[in-house]
């Protein structure tokens, strides 16, 4: 990278002692050409900071992180502080940076990528709302905008500051984080949590009536006193809940954040249990209006359309989301069932608001068609050994059938090792898939 022209005659002569120089952060010999001239407590005026590259982060956001001080006298080593703590913090996958000096003083520019970032979720704070507790993160420094990255200082940062925010309200309590999946999604999430604030759930209500179903009644017992969490409840909410409403064909359904409430006087102590809402907006519900295939060639449309007769779903009747989903799950099936390993199932919903009416085109992409490659057993002795292969049904070579290899991990192996002195308790199992030819090799190690 070059750098920046020197222009005046004070500018030269302040190249003698603190040369223009581009360097990497976090590395120790950087520029060597140029630091060999400079002395290290050489100081200057730091006149400017700025940055390119970063889309998430203003240049004042930046000069933040770096805990450079226009104004300040600074020098080299400095300089390169200001890049550790830039690299550092998490927000930035790389860190470079240039000087130059300039009458009075030094010009320092930092050259940035943005880390990845991910939402993030406050867990157990009902003591604060999200806007509060974000408006605390900022006022600290923490350029936080909804997102944070999955590692690096300013992780450090963010959990003191929530430590502090949750004292001045007489709640006490080790935060931490932590990645966590959004159920039903791939959505990686980073969480923050509170330990040892004590908090449970003394009653969850929900917004609409239709959860009021007896078989979420009696689930509840995992979640009525028990710690207060989020998470928690909204994992509830998509395997308990949700297929209540799916199954009356409300397929829209929308469930809102969980909102923990505090009971009693408003002037005593916080109590240590809330009541959770559940909002939920339950949309209208749909009548089946049929399904296409696209890019099917192991199957025909006429063996697909059989799988949809099979749910019972017909045109005309409620469009039952449960049905919907066990009928995607059957047609993965099929395919792993001929060696499809690799196939996408992707559904596409059109759905008729006017009429209350959901129909669906389903895009396949089948992939390779895989055949049995080689069994790899270890850890069991040579008699348990045969046992276990002479159960196995896929000769090498014949197509492989995916359907068989989970019937074989939850019943097979244990029936071929009945009465045997041989550990079943944890098997390991993997499918190493191998290209030109298509073949997968099958690999069991038990423990």
């Amino acid at each position: 990278m070059a750098s920046l022209p020197l222009h005046t005659r004070g500018a030269r002569l302040f190249r003698r002692w603190f040369p223009v120089c581009v360097g990497l952060a976090l590395l120790a010999n950087f520029c060597p050409s140029a630091l060999s001239q400079t002395a290290a407590g050489a100081d200057a005026k730091l006149l400017s900071v700025s940055e390119t590259g970063s889309k998430d982060y203003t240049s004042a956001q930046v000069t933040a992180l770096s805990g450079l001080q226009t104004g300040a006298m600074i020098n080299r080593d400095g300089i390169q502080a200001g890049a550790n703590r830039l690299g550092h913090s998490g927000f930035f996958s790389s860190v470079r940076y240039s000087f130059t000096g300039d009458t009075g003083g030094v010009r320092v520019s930092f050259q940035l990528q943005d880390a990845p970032t991910f939402p993030v979720s406050f867990d157990n704070f009902p003591w604060f709302t999200d806007e509060e507790l974000s408006a605390a993160l900022n006022h600290a420094g923490v350029p936080f905008s909804g997102k944070a990255p999955a590692a690096g200082t300013a992780l450090d940062t963010m959990a003191q500051t929530l430590e502090k925010t949750l004292a001045t309200r007489d709640v006490h309590g080790t935060v931490s984080h932590q990645m966590s999946v959004f159920p039903g999604t791939e959505q990686r999430t980073l969480q923050f949590s509170v330990q040892g604030a004590d908090l449970s759930v003394s009653a969850v209500q929900f917004t609409n009536p239709m959860a009021n179903d007896r078989s979420v009644r009696d689930e509840l017992q995992t979640l009525v006193g028990k710690p207060f969490s989020r998470e928690a409840i909204e994992r509830f909410d998509f395997e308990h809940v949700r297929p209540i409403y799916l199954s009356h064909a409300y397929l829209n359904v929308q469930f809102g954040r969980p909102e923990a409430r505090f009971s009693g006087d408003p002037h005593a102590p916080l109590p240590k249990s809330v009541v959770v809402i559940v909002p939920i907006t339950p949309g209208a519900a749909y009548t089946w209006g049929g399904i296409t295939w696209n890019g099917n060639h192991a199957y025909t449309t006429s063996d697909l359309d059989t799988l949809v007769s099979q749910t019972g779903l017909t045109g005309g009747q409620a469009a039952d989301g449960m049905k919907i989903q066990a009928l995607l799950q059957s047609v993965e099936t099929a395919y792993g069932h001929r060696g499809y390993l690799d196939a996408s199932i992707v559904p596409k919903k059109t759905f008729d608001e006017s009429a209350h009416r959901a129909a669906y085109q389903v895009d396949i992409s089948e992939g390779e068609q895989y055949h049995m490659g080689n069994l790899v057993l270890t850890g069991l002795s040579v008699d348990a050994e045969r046992h276990v292969r002479q159960a196995w049904h896929i000769p090498q070579g014949q197509v492989f059938d995916k359907t068989f290899f989970d019937y074989f991990l939850s019943r097979g192996i244990a029936n071929a090792l009945k009465g045997m002195a041989a550990a079943q308790d944890k098997v390991g199992h993997y499918l190493q898939k191998n290209p030109k030819p298509a073949t997968v090799d099958v690999m069991l190690d038990f423990e």
